[in-house]
């Protein structure tokens, strides 16, 4: 697995991974705005897309929830991270990837 930065060329994947049923079940009221944030450089956030073979299967955010601009995490201390995993498709559900 590599994981590689997301891009405005990944735009249209996203949009279609937001709308699978169990990415929707993961947060019903999400709104991720693609157009705007998608390669939007914010030094306090990784937007990374992870490949197997070359093939997208998921997408992670990476961030600094003290730095976060809306605050959505409230008040936290400096030194933590919040990670939002997806898998894209339904059918890359349950598989473990990587050496075992």
């Amino acid at each position: 697995m590599i994981l590689r930065s997301a891009m405005p060329s990944d735009l249209a994947l996203l949009r279609h991974w937001d709308g699978q049923p169990h990415v929707i079940a993961s947060g019903p009221n999400d709104d991720w705005d693609w157009e705007s944030q998608l390669g939007r450089s914010i030094a306090w956030r990784e937007q990374l897309i992870a490949e197997i073979d070359g093939r997208p299967v998921g997408y992670l955010e990476i961030i600094d929830p003290a730095r976060d601009e809306k605050h959505y995490w409230g008040e936290v201390s400096e030194g933590q991270r919040a990670i939002d995993i997806w898998i894209g498709e339904a059918s890359d559900l349950r598989k473990a990837t990587g050496p075992a």
